[in-house]
């Protein structure tokens, strides 16, 4: 009986919040019934703190204050499956967005830049068709992992030809297969970018549309070359020694091999960057340290907009930060020095040191070239990629000011991998 008491005593209360609520929205509407729902509110109100919820005058009294609500209420009562929601969904807005703008944002890795501390798109590749993943298998490695199939078949029988870029002027255009850029809507409402490659079988043209962060270049020896280490300087070396570049109707093509129609010619696994919180707060009260990972917007910086014909290009990076106002850097070996002692503040920088596992070492490149060094100016940081080989990063485009800082990287929440939980 407690239960149920307590089960009444609560619906009462709830009429009464919400006869409040269409009074305070529609009294200027209601006329003379205004007043009069004024008072049957009070009256209901009266009864619930007497504990008369059981009696004739309460049942009698709520049944007529409903009937006035039903007159009155307009959108606001009786209430839809939207209206009963709309505060809930604007509080939660409102907390989420305070929550992104001061404390928490949510951040995808694109890159590798900082492998293998953090990981940006990688691939796996299945050069033979039995060894992919079946469909509930696909299905289970797209929710733990992120994993996106791709798989190609070819229309008609004949030689499969992919166009390159001139081997001078990968760097420039961006890899050594040919691609275009395209926008497209992801979801159908999302505008974004995709690369499009174009593979030829025969005459017929067969598309491959990838994330706009991701290079063919990355699984190009691995499924046509077997090679593991997807070393394209010695693929394209292999290419050469057995003439499968040719020159056709103005284009560079690599000769792939001969396939037969419906046979499935490349077929791989892109897995998801990982997904990041960035913690917003911290760097309000307290300088950044060296050896954190941090995120900050290519926007205010100076270098990047120089390397973006002078317009900014408003981007979010995570780099390791190597330096601040006042330091003195300099690469020697694979060591990155600070300060004219071996840098400390992360694991990464020994691992990078001595070439741990996957770490490459830090590499003498741009503005470290040549054992040149570098002095910080004040209110500046200067950031690099642990993968040194493969990071554009302040080496390259210059200082990171203080007012691009957004945060530093707390926890990787996705995808359900050994790296997931807080970040190195």
């Amino acid at each position: 009986m407690f239960f149920f008491g307590n089960k009444k005593k609560k619906s009462a209360k709830d009429l009464v919040s919400m006869a409040y609520k269409v009074y305070n929205y529609r009294c200027d509407t209601m006329g003379d019934d205004a007043q009069v729902m004024r008072k049957m509110i009070e009256e209901l109100d009266d009864l619930i703190l007497d504990a008369k919820l059981d009696t004739p005058e309460y049942e009698s009294l709520a049944k007529r204050l409903e009937t006035m609500m039903l007159k009155h209420g307009g959108k606001i009562y009786p209430l839809t499956s939207w209206a009963d929601n709309v505060d809930m969904i604007i509080v939660a807005g409102i907390l989420a967005i305070g929550v992104r703008s001061f404390f928490l944002q949510p951040f995808k890795i694109p890159t590798n830049s900082m492998y293998p501390s953090f990981y940006g798109m990688t691939a796996e590749v299945y050069p033979d068709a039995s060894q992919a993943p079946k469909l509930p298998e696909r299905a289970m490695r797209f929710l733990l992992k992120g994993a996106s199939n791709y798989s190609l078949y070819a229309p008609e029988s004949g030689e499969l030809t992919l166009e390159i870029n001139p081997p001078n002027s990968v760097a420039a255009r961006n890899g050594l297969a040919k691609f275009d850029m395209k926008a497209v809507k992801e979801y159908f409402v999302w505008p974004t970018y995709q690369r499009n490659y174009k593979f030829c079988v025969g005459n017929s043209e067969v598309d491959l549309n990838l994330p706009a962060d991701f290079s063919l270049d990355s699984i190009l020896a691995k499924a046509f070359n077997g090679d593991p280490k997807n070393d394209l300087s010695e693929f394209l070396r292999k290419l050469s020694n057995e003439d499968r570049i040719v020159a056709k109707n103005g284009k560079l093509l690599i000769k792939l091999g001969n396939v037969k129609k419906g046979e499935q010619f490349l077929n791989f696994d892109i897995l998801s960057g990982d997904m990041l919180f960035v913690d917003r707060f911290t760097y309000n009260f307290k300088r950044p340290k060296i050896g954190d990972a941090i995120v900050f917007r290519t926007k205010f910086c100076d270098g990047m907009t120089r390397m973006n014909n002078g317009v900014p290009d408003d981007k979010y990076y995570i780099k390791r930060l190597v330096g601040q106002g006042g330091d003195t850097l300099k690469v020697e070996g694979s060591t990155l020095m600070r300060n004219g002692k071996p840098i400390e503040g992360s694991v990464a920088f020994k691992a990078n040191s001595e070439r741990l596992g996957d770490y490459c070492g830090y590499r003498a490149e741009g503005a470290l070239k040549d054992g040149q060094t570098v002095k910080i100016d004040p209110k500046n940081y200067y950031a690099m990629g642990d993968n040194s080989a493969n990071s554009l990063d302040s080496r390259y485009w210059g200082l990171v000011p203080q007012e691009a800082l957004v945060g530093k990287s707390l926890i990787i929440f996705y995808p359900f991998t050994d790296r997931w939980g807080a970040s190195k």
